[in-house]
């Protein structure tokens, strides 16, 4: 069981690494799942179904969206929060998307074998995400960078991983890493590379209310991490 990269079922369904020995020996295959042993309150919804628009969850979202309009001491019958609720309700579920999707489904087959051993990167990808913390956005431009072993993929796929897991309840520092770690997983390359740069609602709309602040997170991992050379390289194309 050495050299391989360890999971973890946190409470808000995802699945997180504890720990990456070996970049180069990570065994093939999609991300593993927890182990179904794992206490009640870690329990995964990955495997939920119909996460984006799944008609069954409305019901308790309107409800729960309902009630905070109350809360706040609004009238949820007035013309103009009538459809507040299910509108919300609806946005919500596709905030959230990412928890019904994986990475090999959205791969699909699209990693081929080609005989390239240059950095390949892809920069300014868009990023919206929803803070775990305060449920407001946080948002900004991932960079992602990879040295292949013989195997490419299909550049919108990257975007895609992005996609999948910025689309959950996150932080921004677990976000920059399981990009990474998903990227390794379905190319194991040489080396990755993943910085992200983001504006975080609640340090602008609430709290210290800095406008201006930006938080930038990276992961590198292999030959990214161990090599300054190759690093610097990484660095320097994405500012360029």
């Amino acid at each position: 069981m050495a050299n391989q990269l360890d999971l973890q079922c946190f409470q808000n369904g995802d699945l997180h690494p504890r720990r990456l020995k070996d970049l180069g020996e990570l065994p093939s295959g999609e991300l593993r799942k927890p182990a179904k042993h794992h206490p009640p309150l870690a329990k995964c919804n990955r495997e939920a179904e119909g996460r984006d628009g799944d008609e069954d969850e409305l019901p308790a979202l309107e409800a729960a969206y309902a009630a905070i309009l109350q809360g706040l001491g609004e009238n949820p019958e007035r013309q103009g929060l009538q459809l507040t609720p299910r509108r919300a309700a609806k946005a919500m579920q596709f905030l959230t998307r990412g928890y019904s999707q994986t990475v090999t489904d959205i791969l699909n087959d699209a990693v081929f074998d080609e005989d390239h051993d240059e950095m390949v990167i892809v920069k300014d990808i868009d990023m919206f995400s929803l803070c775990e913390h305060h449920l407001v956005p946080f948002f900004g431009k991932v960079h992602i960078g990879y040295l292949p072993r013989k195997k490419v993929v299909g550049l919108s796929k990257l975007a895609r991983i992005v996609e999948i897991f910025s689309r959950r309840l996150q932080v921004q520092e677990r976000l920059t890493k399981q990009i990474a770690l998903a990227v390794t997983e379905a190319l194991k390359p040489v080396g990755v590379a993943v910085v992200i740069e983001a504006s975080h609602m609640c340090m602008v709309m609430r709290g210290v209310q800095k406008m201006n602040s930006k938080t930038v997170t990276s992961a590198m991992l292999g030959v990214l991490r161990e090599d300054p050379k190759t690093r610097e390289e990484f660095l320097a194309l994405i500012k360029n």
